[in-house]
């Protein structure tokens, strides 16, 4: 399937219109041949019908001759004469086969040599029933040698009929003489006029093709354009140079233009319903989670002495409940539906990322590489990006040895991201158990084992993947599939 709608305007187009002008080019083609070919027939016809008015048969004691009456001989010398059937061209004649004699025996020219004439194929046409009626009843196309070779098969349409004489009538003994009366007319210029015909169309048909593909190409852009407007206004919009679709479109892209717009303006006041709800829920936890403090009487959870029964339990509950609602909330905003966020630029987050992870762990000695170009952009939420890197880049950080290696590909629509390090790796029996919820590898340092779970939600809210793997250096690659 073509992808563009004008490509596919174009080609259907293009396709119906020429397939017509083909289709009509030939049955006009057909319909000229067999008009002329028809006219040729009924001519024939009426030919054979007024010159066997004017043809007598004469017996004779050693045979019957064929001649023109005294009385009809100059009429039908002008006859002969208006129907071209004298010239020596071959084009269009008329003469008898004598059947027993096997040669010419009258003919409307004076010769009567068989070289002058197209002969055809006798053997057919006398084995017709023979009638006296003098109705000229075979109307066929037949083709005869030419003599030079290179020209191929003269052909004609003819007009033949079988006829026989008593040569004897008053002899008690039946003898009859076999004749075939043939006119024929060259068909090599039907021919000719229907390959010019061709020629002609063929002229014709390159020339309106072209016109039409100029047509289809300008009624393309009539119509296709406001579509491309409509995109270059979506495309502003992901990029955040526009809030709302703007412009005036044609009535199809009315609605679509209406529920876009609504779309935004639901989707922004639900994140800023998101966002005020957290700052509500701040405040309100506040105030309690203080005042529990002072109750403890610590500042600090992680101050409270381990070995003391009831408040190092509580202190360890609380500190869960904090994170729970915190992932929780951050979860909600993660998993917004239908949200148009705009493709984000990496490379600039993960140099801050990188120089803050070496204040980070600024007493482990390590290199960070960042081989991403600018032109590397997700569409991610900026804050979004911010944890899911964060967390990430923190985890090979901690688990490195001496380095660090970001490096980014496209594969069609998702950018395909690869964190390595050269540290311990993932274990190697079932690495895509770590990316569920409280699940460490080393239990030996901090933190609750929810960062690559976390990692998961955000990538997962947006139809992307991850992917735990063995790194070139050894270690662990964390692959991630982010939509561009």
């Amino acid at each position: 399937m073509m992808g563009s709608l004008r490509s596919r305007q174009l080609v259907s187009g293009f396709t119906i219109i020429v397939v017509g002008i083909l289709v009509l080019g030939i049955l006009l083609s057909m319909n000229i041949y067999h008009r002329k070919t028809d006219a040729i027939i009924d001519d024939l016809e009426s030919t054979s019908y007024n010159l066997l008015g004017y043809i007598e048969f004469n017996v004779e004691p050693k045979g019957g001759t064929f001649t023109i009456g005294e009385g009809n001989r100059d009429e039908a010398s002008i006859f002969i004469s208006a129907r071209q059937l004298a010239q020596s061209n071959k084009e269009r004649f008329a003469y008898i086969w004598g059947v027993d004699e096997q040669n010419i025996v009258w003919s409307t020219s004076e010769s009567r040599n068989p070289e002058d004439f197209a002969l055809f194929d006798f053997k057919e046409i006398a084995a017709r029933p023979k009638t006296n009626s003098f109705t000229p009843e075979a109307k066929s196309m037949q083709s005869v040698p030419q003599a030079n070779a290179d020209e191929g098969p003269a052909p004609y349409m003819v007009a033949a009929q079988t006829f026989s004489f008593n040569l004897n009538a008053e002899s008690k003994t039946d003898k009859k003489s076999d004749y075939i009366f043939v006119v024929a007319a060259s068909t090599k210029e039907v021919g000719r006029e229907i390959s010019d015909l061709i020629m002609v169309f063929a002229i014709l048909f390159f020339v309106s093709v072209i016109l039409i593909l100029i047509a289809q190409l300008a009624s393309s852009f009539w119509v296709v354009h406001p579509i491309r407007e409509f995109e270059e206004e979506v495309r502003d919009i992901e990029n955040g140079n526009k809030g709302l679709i703007s412009n005036e479109y044609p009535d199809e892209l009315v609605p679509i233009k209406n529920t876009i717009n609504a779309l935004i303006g639901h989707e922004k006041g639900q994140k800023q319903r998101y966002k005020d709800a957290l700052d509500d829920l701040a405040h309100s936890l506040k105030t309690p989670l203080a005042a529990i403090q002072a109750h403890i009487g610590s500042d600090n959870f992680h101050d409270i002495p381990a070995n003391h029964p009831g408040l190092a339990g509580i202190a360890s509950e609380m500190e869960y409940m904090q994170e729970i609602i915190s992932r929780q909330l951050r979860k909600a905003m993660v998993t917004t539906d239908n949200a148009i966020i705009m493709a984000q630029p990496i490379r600039p987050l993960l140099i801050r990322l990188a120089a803050t992870m070496k204040k980070v762990h600024r007493g482990k000695e390590f290199e960070i590489r960042i081989n991403v170009d600018e032109y590397s952009k997700c569409r991610l939420d900026n804050e979004d990006l911010m944890e899911l890197f964060g967390n990430l880049l923190n985890n090979a950080c901690k688990f490195c040895d001496k380095l660090v290696e970001i490096s980014s590909y496209r594969d069609n629509d998702m950018l395909v991201i690869d964190i390595d390090d050269d540290g311990m790796g993932f274990p190697s029996e079932n690495p895509s158990k770590l990316l569920k919820r409280g699940i460490r590898e080393d239990s030996k340092t901090e933190g609750q084992g929810i960062g690559l779970a976390v990692s998961t939600e955000i990538i997962a809210a947006v139809n992307g993947r991850i992917e735990l793997l063995v790194s070139p250096y050894v270690g662990a690659r964390v692959r991630l599939h982010l939509p561009v």
